[in-house]
């Protein structure tokens, strides 16, 4: 019984400081919109575009990887490793290499003869 009676307590003082607390949350809330819509509200600037960034950009666009795939970069020990693709299933083989090493100490490894 008094256990029950405690978490009812509990549950009240919860439901008092959420009470509390979400007054706070409708000032930033309030303040969060009042910018947005000032934001939205003023005037566009306008873009100056130079020779210079529509060649890096043409350039740049021309290089992207739409493939949806992740790149690893290779360690930092300068092996000269070029970076590979990683998709689904080398990810799946590099969690089970980790897995299957796991745990296995000096005791159970086999000695080299």
């Amino acid at each position: 019984m008094a256990k029950s009676m405690r978490s009812k307590k509990e549950k009240r003082l919860r439901a008092i400081r959420r009470e509390l607390v979400q007054p706070m949350y409708d000032v930033k809330d309030a303040a969060k919109f009042a910018a947005q819509e000032a934001a939205l509200a003023a005037p566009k600037l306008p873009v100056k575009s130079s020779a210079a960034s529509d060649d890096t950009s043409a350039a740049a666009s021309s290089f992207v990887d739409n493939s949806g795939m992740d790149v690893e970069m290779a360690d930092g020990n300068g092996s000269g490793r070029f970076l590979k693709p990683i998709g689904k299933k080398l990810k799946k083989k590099i969690k089970i290499a980790k897995k299957k090493y796991h745990g296995k100490g000096k005791i159970r490894k086999k000695p080299n003869v």
